[in-house]
């Protein structure tokens, strides 16, 4: 019976190779030809009138023995469609445009006038286009974005995801929104939605009393061994070029900008129809997401105190009145304690970081209750529902949601308590 057994085992790990064997013979395992196709990085979407024009950042391996690993090429193409632009590629350079690897869609402010999945359901058809792929609005061309080199990394669409990252979402600097989650909005009965706004900042901020040009830039391109663009340098953020410097100590390059995606770009029916600042992104993200180790400042008579937030502990209530109105109540309890103040303390008081001084609390359930009410105000104002006054009504008034749907935006007010809770 045991040697049945033992050969039966055998006969089991047999079979099973033989199906790896066959899997792997006969399966397309995504084996990429580098010489043929054109890796996608990222993707910038601009309009003009009723062309499309595509910006698709390229990463072009190198060999191993020009000491580079990837460099970045930006390629622009028009179309009809976003499509007809994409085959423009192949037709240019003999590449085929493989997306599978595209982890980030910049729309530029042309393509926000209009309805952005125009230009959004090509990507949504594409099978092999990922739905977590990361979504950002931006001022000006999404062209001249893509062409920046950023300080932090020579390809500017890595830089942007950085900017874009789930730590940034944490601690409540940034509202990032994925091609799957903007859809399900603008598919929903709220035809709402949001993305963050990518901006461009100097490397150095300028400093008052600061003498002749050798401050902070305004923030551009500048050229560089791991990155290249299709088509002219400037980018209408700024200069190019690497300057020399006179000195012996060396060549100074021109700094080179950052990123900044702190403000809310608000979508109603795929078009942009206003933005949250960046301290109503921070109070939106306090009521819609989780923060972890997030920064909070009041300012007091005594100086300024930076809060750190542990946690915060959202809820919503919605009622609906007999007169058709809606109520929104916000309930908000954050954990938090002292990080930082302008003026020093003594040993003893610097000691603990629940040591809160009187008043400070109080100032920030303030400022952080007038923030979340202006947000509120600004998304009903636009009638965009970021808030779920509309999913509330189909889920439990649904017998009168056809009557409130058009008015029900309109005719909410909130309420909203915010309560700022010592860590110890």
């Amino acid at each position: 019976m045991r040697r049945l057994h033992q050969k039966n085992t055998v006969r089991y790990y047999i079979l099973l190779v033989v199906i790896f064997v066959f899997l792997f013979v006969s399966g397309d395992f995504g084996m990429i030809d580098v010489q043929k196709t054109a890796i996608i990085m990222a993707v910038g979407l601009d309009r003009e009138d009723d062309t499309f024009i595509v910006t698709s950042q390229i990463a072009v391996p190198q060999s191993s023995k020009q000491g580079k690993s990837t460099e970045t090429v930006q390629l622009v193409s028009r179309g009809k469609t976003v499509a007809d632009a994409f085959k423009e590629i192949n037709a240019k350079t003999g590449w085929y445009p493989k997306l599978v690897f595209c982890q980030l869609i910049v729309v530029g402010e042309k393509t926000a006038e209009k309805n952005v999945f125009d230009a959004l359901e090509f990507f949504l058809l594409d099978e092999y286009m990922s739905d977590n792929c990361l979504v950002a609005a931006c001022e000006g061309l999404a062209k001249d974005m893509l062409n920046v080199t950023a300080l932090v990394d020579p390809s500017g669409s890595v830089a942007m995801q950085k900017v874009l990252s789930p730590h940034a979402e944490r601690v409540g600097t940034v509202l990032p929104s994925t091609l799957r989650e903007f859809a399900i909005g603008y598919y929903g009965e709220s035809k709402s939605g949001y993305l963050p706004v990518l901006k461009t900042q100097p490397q150095q901020e300028e400093i008052s009393g600061e003498q002749g040009g050798a401050g902070a830039s305004s923030g551009g391109n500048s050229s560089s061994g791991d990155s290249s663009s299709g088509g002219p340098s400037s980018s209408g953020n700024g200069g190019a070029g690497d300057s020399s410097g006179g000195s012996s100590g060396g060549d100074k390059k021109q700094d080179k900008p950052v990123f900044s995606a702190s403000e809310t770009a608000l979508f109603l029916n795929g078009k942009r129809v206003g933005t949250l600042t960046k301290e109503e992104t921070f109070a939106f993200n306090a009521i819609k997401g989780k923060l972890r180790l997030a920064s909070y400042s009041v300012e007091q008579d005594d100086g300024a105190y930076t809060l750190t937030v542990k946690r915060n502990d959202p809820k919503t209530k919605f009622s609906l009145h007999e007169n058709g109105r809606t109520s929104c109540k916000i309930e908000l309890t954050v954990s938090a304690g002292l990080l930082d103040l302008s003026s020093a303390r003594s040993g003893k008081e610097t000691a603990d970081v629940g040591d809160v001084p009187d008043g400070v609390f109080e100032n920030a359930e303030k400022r952080l209750s007038a923030q979340i009410k202006t947000a509120f105000d600004k998304c009903r104002t636009a009638n965009c529902d970021l808030f779920g006054v509309l999913e509330y009504l189909q889920k439990n008034e649904s017998n009168r949601f056809e009557e409130l749907r058009f008015t029900a935006l309109e005719n909410t007010t909130a309420e909203v308590t915010v309560r700022f809770r010592n860590v110890r």
